[in-house]
């Protein structure tokens, strides 16, 4: 009898702490970033752990009788733990896939602890449903007063003491994302949490209910200060679904049912058109000026995810390393970002991570959940919450966070049918034995990412002529671990411009297709060509230079003699490439209106053109305005110069670990100053051009001379 006790009570040690820590986890500010720094990573993987030895002691010493759900929703999620961890063995990157694995792995040890804390209830007017409830509850409330607390606290009141302006649309542009460090996460919360504050507020009187109703009304706020699109599609699932589910039930008829369905989608619609940056998302005009960058990087990530699973459609990449895999299919997407920490869909990021297995494992469950909606009125507020997450997580991916998935744990525990008997020895060790296993793999295997690191060190020491032969040992060994880095060969191709140009020149190409919109990346490549005597190629790079990033056709090195010589070849190429474009771009359409106003304005730079004829050509009334003054281009071509190192502020958070410092380029920018600040505006943004039109003509360039 001993045993038992000790078995319940080391399993309450593991449980009470690690939901205290997950809370603490969560409601830090920036915690979805702050949970790989030190100390708090430490708190990180305690809150890992304890799930997964709470349910080996559980199954193993407690000889209670263990409940497991029924049928597929057992098999299931053991299939879905199975191909996590199968696909991280798999991984290319096996050890930092096998860590991002634990996220996954210890919500369904959750679930499975919850799911028998739920149903294990002696006494069967045992009100665990409702416990769990409350304590959700009164979790969703914490995280609401933090994160509207922040916000207001950090963003409002510091741009209210600023300067005034159109200040309502001012503040409403000013996203929450507080507490996880973005407004997405901020979104996914107040999608999850508004069905279960919903169900407080039903299911108490008088002045509790005033209360639970009014954070509905929080959660609503702090939805619709994240500014999220998918945050309001999701909001809108969840009405429609309590309709049909009213509807199913008696609760309302048909009639009633529609029009109050009209009603959801039009308050829905409503809160989407009055958040001003949605509705200037939503308004914006395609043909002929430039398209949304949002859009842009979402299609781009969701073509990249797709071809990921395509070319491993069995087990994927593994959990976790899309920031490692990414940049290798960069250069046949239309733009974005250089790499990706994820996908932006759930479904896709799952297809990428673990192929067809973990995807359809994950749609089997879902479907579970619609069922269980469906017949079962007690499990409303969890299978609403888990049905908006679910339409929501279709514009984003978020199981990577604690919270989300550990939420996503006890939302499906709570939804699961009753056992229909009492687990078996065999089955009992079975699971204890699966946890603990996985649990060994990830400890004995797992191990983080070396290349930043050496990155990192490797710019930070660069400069130093005597310590250069030191930075390209580093770039080396992070390249032999990875390859695909395009931080990595950019800055060796800098550090051996001098040294050895022809390898200079391979990992500038490598660069370019790695990271195709990269600023300075092609001039570096033509200074390789250059010190490798083969002026002709070397203008050729530097037109591709000038496409990628027009506003270097002004730039302060054609300043130094030796670029000069070779700025009217560069010009002549740069003309070549846009008349190709043009040949087979519709004029009418993005890009093809910005080629045509490219040409204008490098007409209007070199002398050949006047203002009011690019204005005709301007794909912006900003551009329009200025062109119909008929300026001359003189002092926009004497400006002064403006050192710049690039820096990647976001390296160190993509590649999760923040305690590194944000690298500098080894590239020495000079820009011109007017073309960087007032004039800005003018030019095509870096990288405006589609990354495979852009490398046709890398392509299709004279090979190097051997």
């Amino acid at each position: 009898m001993r045993s038992v006790t000790f078995a319940q009570s080391l399993t309450r040690v593991l449980c009470i702490p690690g939901c205290a820590g997950l809370a603490v986890l969560t409601l830090a500010d920036k915690s979805a970033t702050l949970m790989y720094a030190w100390p708090w990573w430490l708190l990180f993987w305690f809150i890992h752990l304890a799930p997964a030895v709470a349910l080996a002691v559980r199954a193993v010493f407690d000889r209670r009788p263990l409940a497991l759900p029924p049928g597929g929703w057992l098999w299931l999620p053991g299939l879905l733990a199975a191909s996590e961890l199968a696909a991280a063995l798999a991984s290319p990157f096996r050890a930092q896939s096998l860590l991002a694995a634990a996220t996954p792995l210890a919500a369904l040890a959750t679930f499975f602890l919850l799911y028998d804390w739920l149903q294990g209830a002696t006494d069967p007017s045992a009100a665990r449903p409702a416990r769990l409830e409350r304590a959700l509850g009164w979790f969703f409330l914490a995280l609401l007063a933090d994160s509207l607390g922040l916000w207001l606290g950090r963003d409002i009141v510091p741009a209210l003491r600023g300067p005034p302006g159109d200040a309502p649309y001012h503040l409403l542009n000013l996203r929450n994302d507080h507490p996880l460090g973005h407004s997405n996460y901020t979104a996914g919360l107040a999608v999850f949490m508004l069905p279960w504050l919903a169900a407080r507020a039903a299911h108490t009187r008088g002045r509790t209910r005033i209360g639970w109703a009014a954070a509905v009304g929080l959660a609503l706020v702090a939805l619709f200060t994240s500014g999220s699109r998918g945050g309001m599609i999701g909001l809108a699932a969840v009405l429609l679904a309590l309709l049909v589910l009213s509807w199913r039930r008696g609760v309302v008829q048909l009639r009633q049912a529609m029009l109050l369905a009209a009603v959801a989608v039009l308050v829905a619609a409503g809160l989407t058109l009055s958040n001003p940056r949605i509705r200037g998302l939503l308004g914006r005009d395609a043909a002929p000026g430039p398209p949304d960058g949002s859009v842009i990087q979402r299609s781009a990530m969701l073509a990249a995810g797709w071809r990921m699973g395509a070319d491993r459609p069995w087990l994927g990449f593994g959990p976790g390393v899309t920031p490692l895999v990414y940049p290798r299919y960069r250069a046949g997407l239309d733009g974005g970002v250089a790499t990706a920490l994820q996908l932006h869909c759930t479904p896709v990021q799952l297809w990428a991570d673990t192929g067809a297995p973990g995807l359809l494992c994950a749609l089997a469950f879902a479907a579970l959940v619609a069922g269980a909606i469906w017949k079962n009125s007690a499990s409303a507020a969890s299978g609403l919450a888990l049905l908006g997450y679910g339409v929501f997580a279709l514009t984003d991916f978020q199981l990577d966070v604690p919270v989300f998935a550990f939420l996503l744990a006890a939302g499906a525990a709570a939804c699961a049918p009753p056992p229909a008997a009492r687990a078996a020895p065999r089955a009992r060790h079975g699971l204890a034995l699966a946890a603990l296993g996985g649990t060994a793999l990830i400890a004995v295997l797992g191990q983080g990412n070396p290349a930043p690191a050496l990155n990192v060190e490797a710019l930070a020491i660069g400069r130093d002529p005597a310590r250069a032969g030191r930075a390209i040992d580093l770039l080396q060994q992070s390249l032999a671990l990875n390859p695909d880095q395009g931080i990595a060969q950019f800055n060796l191709g800098w550090l051996l411009v001098v040294r050895d140009p022809p390898a200079a020149e391979r990992h500038f190409l490598a660069a370019a297709r790695l990271w195709p919109d990269k600023g300075g990346v092609y001039f570096g490549l033509g200074l390789a060509r250059l010190n490798q005597d083969r002026p002709a190629e070397a203008a050729r790079a530097f037109a591709l230079e000038c496409v990628n990033d027009p506003s270097f056709a002004v730039s302060p090195w054609w300043r130094v003699p030796a670029l000069a010589a070779l700025r009217t070849p560069t010009a002549a190429a740069v003309a070549q490439i846009y008349r190709e474009l043009a040949a087979r771009l519709p004029p009418g359409h993005w890009p093809g209106s910005e080629v045509r106003y490219a040409v204008a304005l490098g007409a209007w730079l070199s002398g050949s053109q006047t203002g009011r004829e690019v204005a005709a050509c301007a794909t912006t009334a900003r551009r329009r305005d200025f062109f119909q003054r008929d300026p001359a281009p003189a002092v926009l071509l004497a400006a002064a110069a403006r050192p710049l190192r690039y820096e990647e502020p976001g390296y160190p958070v993509v590649m999760r670990d923040p305690d590194l410092p944000p690298p500098v380029d080894l590239f020495d920018a000079q820009e011109n100053a007017l073309a960087a600040g007032e004039f800005a505006f003018l030019f095509p943004a870096k990288g405006w051009l589609p990354s495979p039109q852009l490398l046709e003509f890398l392509d299709n360039s004279k090979p190097p001379q051997r």
